[in-house]
């Protein structure tokens, strides 16, 4: 069943329309038309008017949905990102699939309220603290989904891959919770996610690699493959200790280290970004 209105003002291909008329059909738009197609046309004689100037929804394309719960805590003293990470890592420690799911629907009613239509949330939180698989090794990722459903936001879950503390070292505390111990059990876990999305308009799977830190380089080709042809995430270069370490470790920044594997793509954003 369609519905039909017509906007006072709306956007419409880069400039500002009158008397738009629009129509919905199954939560998308079918007919967006800026002219009455002519005499006869009885299309927006029971359109319901919206008065005021309407814009296309917006796009929160890199979200860490569980750091909400950190508002007003983080900017104190002489912090760093460091000092921030530890305060992250401890309330990652703490969270349970029933309070990921009411801080996350409560964050993501937040964003529908702002104007925000659509969410990629860089998802890494996938385990039990103390590092074991849920009975559903996807149970942070399902409540995450129900969240955004919930409040009528579309999501894009961005699965991602998380292996290592540094450099060569192992994950350790907290981290034990991102990681699923080796690319093959992480591509098989986040395949089943992607599985149970398949059938859904309003969510879909894509994938991340957390960092270079996290991801040894001998691992990034493999994490592409199980991503092929869906939007995929990266963290580069956040800090510019990531940038000194990564040229002391492989001989190469963090950009040339991914453009040999093969992240750099169409569907491929990278996230910081800093020099």
């Amino acid at each position: 069943m369609s519905e039909a209105y017509v906007l006072e003002r709306a956007w419409v291909d880069g400039a500002v329309r009158d008397d738009v008329l629009v129509e919905v059909a199954g939560g998308r738009f079918s007919r967006v038309e800026t002219e009455p197609s002519g005499e006869g046309d009885t299309s927006r004689a029971g359109a319901t008017r919206i008065e005021g100037l309407v814009l296309p929804g917006l796009a929160n394309t890199h979200s860490h949905v569980f750091h909400r719960a950190l508002r007003g805590r983080t900017q104190r003293g002489r912090g760093s990102f460091w000092t921030w990470r530890e305060q992250m890592y401890d309330l990652a420690a703490h969270l349970d699939p029933d309070q990921l799911h009411a801080l996350a629907r409560a964050t993501y009613a937040e964003m529908v309220a702002a104007g925000i239509s659509c969410v990629g949330e860089f998802h890494y939180l996938h385990h039990r603290p103390d590092g074991g698989p849920y009975d559903d090794p996807n149970l942070l990722g399902h409540a995450l989904v129900a969240a955004a459903v919930d409040v009528g936001l579309r999501i894009t879950l961005l699965d991602t891959v998380y292996l290592s503390a540094g450099f060569g070292q192992p994950v350790e505390g907290v981290q034990r919770r991102f990681s699923d111990g080796d690319v093959d059990a992480w591509a098989t876990r986040q395949a089943a996610m992607q599985a149970s999305l398949v059938p859904r308009t309003d969510s879909r799977s894509g994938t991340a690699i957390h960092s270079v830190r996290a991801v040894h380089r001998d691992q990034l080709a493999d994490v592409v493959a199980a991503g092929v042809g869906r939007p995929r995430h990266v963290h580069l270069s956040e800090q510019v200790a990531e940038n000194e370490t990564c040229m002391a470790a492989y001989g190469a920044s963090p950009t040339h280290v991914l453009h040999a594997a093969g992240v750099w793509g169409p569907l491929t954003s990278a996230v910081h970004a800093t020099p």
